[in-house]
């Protein structure tokens, strides 16, 4: 567990930073500036229209009686999408906006299950057979 928190909090901000840098001495560093800033204003108006529309499904489901399991697990995606971008890097920036993208959010949403499932199945049995 220590490892993969490792490979989150510190490998991916430095391989961004070395992404950047690598990038900058292709086209320029004023221009990866421009890319950078310009890829987090998209994303915060992404952001902004997805979370609204995702708090709008949320209270419709409240309002037909139905617990809004699918749109709080939007919610929390679009959530995750809007820190990554915040997070200065190419590759946060491309995992932000798939976070953000309804079409991509599904398939997060469907391998997010499938990796819980494996996960809670696996310790489950393996608790199981351990007694």
């Amino acid at each position: 567990m220590f490892w993969r928190l490792f490979g989150i909090f510190v490998a991916i901000p430095v391989l961004d930073l070395l992404l950047l840098i690598a990038i900058g001495r292709h086209i320029g560093y004023l221009e990866m500036i421009f890319i950078v800033i310009g890829v987090g204003i998209v994303g915060a108006v992404i952001a902004e229209r997805e979370g609204l529309n995702t708090f709008r499904r949320v209270k419709d489901e409240l309002y037909r009686g139905n617990l809004p399991t699918d749109e709080f697990t939007d919610g929390l995606l679009v959530l995750i999408g809007a820190v990554m971008l915040i997070a200065p890097g190419l590759i946060t920036d491309i995992i932000g906006i798939l976070c953000l993208i309804p079409q991509s959010r599904r398939y997060i949403k469907r391998a997010a299950y499938n990796y819980f499932t494996y996960v809670l199945n696996h310790h489950l049995l393996r608790d199981r057979f351990r007694r």
